[in-house]
């Protein structure tokens, strides 16, 4: 995952590019902006920073994490204000920051998540949160003749799709499709209020951490 996305880094946002998704992210950006009003934000899989940037204007600040160099170059190059910062982090191991965080990030990052360590991840990253912050996330579901085709299962479930870079190089990667029932299973541990709703394309969710 971590080599496909450095690869991948230059020619990522092609992805916000694609014709049909443009009323989804019309959406999706305004659902971001609605929530983030003067919050104190973590971001993980930041990636190219399209949603930081998004995000940046409305937020108090931002720590915008990934573990691609690669990729946070990329972000760097937007104009994203003194009050973000970016740093090279796995999403599994966070560093520990000075202060918690009234609200967290995962833009298009969950489907990339085992199933298996879904709930290691939502621990981990809601112990850099203060109690009672919003948790943002949203991916994409799965449509026939749309989405890339699923290469193959694992024993946990876990679903994979191969992808072809420009470049020639083929990665088989992780990319789940989750359940809204799912969702709420994993997510109804650790907050409260967990709030779903679905696009054309994506799926959103906003939950807040039980204080």
């Amino acid at each position: 995952m971590e080599a496909y996305y450095r690869e991948r880094a230059a020619v990522y946002d092609e992805f916000y590019q694609v014709s049909r998704r443009q009323d989804d992210l019309v959406a999706l950006r305004s659902w971001v902006v609605e929530r983030v009003q003067n919050s104190t934000i973590l971001e993980v899989a930041a990636g190219t920073g399209y949603w930081t940037e998004v995000a940046a204007p409305a937020a108090k600040t931002i720590t915008a994490t990934d573990c691609n160099p690669e990729t946070l170059a990329i972000a760097a190059q937007r104009s994203l204000g003194s009050h973000v910062s970016l740093i090279v982090a796995d999403a599994y191991q966070l560093p520990e920051f000075p202060d918690t965080f009234s609200a967290g990030m995962a833009m298009l990052w969950w489907s990339h998540v085992h199933r298996q360590r879904r709930q290691e991840f939502l621990s981990h990253f809601a112990s850099r949160l203060a109690p009672g912050a919003l948790i943002l996330m949203f991916d994409q579901f799965y449509i026939e003749g749309l989405s890339s085709p699923i290469s193959r299962r694992d024993e946990w479930n876990n679903l994979y799709t191969e992808r072809v870079l420009p470049n020639g190089k083929t990665f088989e990667i992780v990319k789940n499709y989750p359940t809204d029932d799912e969702i709420i299973e994993t997510f109804s541990d650790l907050c409260e209020h967990v709030e779903i709703a679905r696009l054309r394309e994506f799926w959103t969710v906003s939950a807040r951490l039980r204080r």
